[in-house]
């Protein structure tokens, strides 16, 4: 596509301030969702568009979402339920590389139905979101629900921006994996720390309680000294910061909501969720709660068949615990592990005083329990 040298430097200097944002530090303080609302923003502003949202490909919540929007009521439009990664428009733009336009009235299939409805939607452009020849997502805008027409500049514009967001969302995705090795790699140093420190001094008192001499009282006063110095040595382990797990907060959605929202997805593996009357969320606990679900579904995903995920919350007298099963381990084949995603939730969760467990629970049901203490 051909593009005016006006319109080609206005996309070189987004792209050079959106990738002049994606530094550790940005990315840390800065939730995507505002990232990508600039970035619609932009759009926006140099096509003339009154509204737009971006969606990507969320292979966490596996689905295609909106992470950020300018123009439309952000809370309705996270609030909207309705799978677009099938949709038709998205499709057509996807399988050209191009930017379809499309005007009412909108069939089922090619625009759900829920986006037309809350927005008053007449005529929408999708552009496509590609980078390496790897679909990212696209972004639909409009006019304010009026209906247009778009000039062949500003359909080379829009496109031009769609290259241009695909690669900030793939230099956004790059650092996220760069701070997760890197939180990786500070919990594998702070295990070796633990197995130095407390775990030697607790086989040396384990080893002396099990070895059947009688303990006088200067040996179990020296257990007593050396039990203390292990809990002293792993309180301060464990309450040392570590770097930031990246969107762990970035999330928009009660865990009541989440649950809701992937019960009602067509075609997905059926979830059964118990929720006990009068047990509430902590709003501190969100975030680490929607993570341990989303890794525990993923893990169910690659390494089960599940016929069924049920997942259980409920309230003790001092502890808020969630449990997720999936029965779909097959037969004759050991189960498949956690992966680094469970194992940082773990880590987090040991920081809060909580604990998380994960493993087989006999037969073909696999189990992910998180257990916090309530404030």
């Amino acid at each position: 596509m051909s593009i005016s040298e006006t319109a080609q430097s206005d996309v070189v200097d987004l792209i050079v301030g959106l990738l002049g944002e994606v530094d550790e530090e940005d990315f840390r303080l800065a939730p995507r969702s505002e990232y990508y609302s600039r970035l619609c923003q932009a759009v926006c502003q140099l096509v003339g568009m009154d509204r737009a949202i971006l969606f990507l490909d969320d292979d966490v919540r596996r689905v295609v979402r909106p992470m950020g929007s300018h123009g439309f009521d952000g809370a309705l439009v996270q609030s909207i339920n309705a799978p677009l990664g099938g949709a038709g428009l998205v499709r057509r733009a996807l399988g050209t590389d191009q930017v379809v336009i499309l005007s009412a009235p909108f069939g089922e299939d090619e625009l759900p139905s829920e986006y037309v409805r809350a927005f008053g939607l007449t005529t929408v452009a999708c552009t496509p979101l590609t980078a390496g020849g790897t679909w990212k997502g696209v972004i639909i805008s409009d006019r304010g629900g009026r209906p247009f027409e778009l000039t062949a500049a500003e359909r080379d514009r829009l496109w031009s921006l769609g290259k241009a967001a695909a690669l900030a969302a793939t230099a956004r995705v790059a650092t996220r994996q760069q701070l997760l090795n890197q939180q990786l790699s500070e919990r594998l140093a702070l295990a070796r720390e633990l197995h130095d420190s407390v775990i030697q001094r607790l086989f040396g008192i384990t080893a002396l309680l099990r070895s059947g001499d009688a303990l006088d009282a200067a040996a179990r006063e020296r257990c007593a000294e050396e039990a203390e110095r292990a809990m002293h040595e792993l309180r301060e382990v464990i309450e040392r910061p570590l770097v930031a797990p990246p969107d762990l907060d970035d999330t928009q959605l009660t865990l009541a909501q989440e649950l809701e929202r992937l019960a009602a997805r067509p075609g997905e593996t059926p979830l059964k969720v118990t929720w006990q009357d009068g047990c509430e969320v902590p709003p501190v606990y969100e975030p680490l709660l929607q993570h341990v679900l989303h890794e525990a579904l993923r893990n169910a995903d690659k390494h089960a068949e599940a016929t069924l995920v049920e997942v259980d919350l409920r309230c003790s007298d001092d502890a808020l615990h969630m449990t997720i099963v999936n029965d779909g381990v097959r037969p004759g084949e050991r189960p498949g592990g956690a992966g680094v995603g469970l194992r940082l939730c773990a880590m987090e969760a040991l920081r809060d005083g909580g604990a998380l467990e994960f493993g087989s629970k006999g037969g073909d049901r696999w189990r992910v329990r998180l257990t916090l203490p309530l404030p």
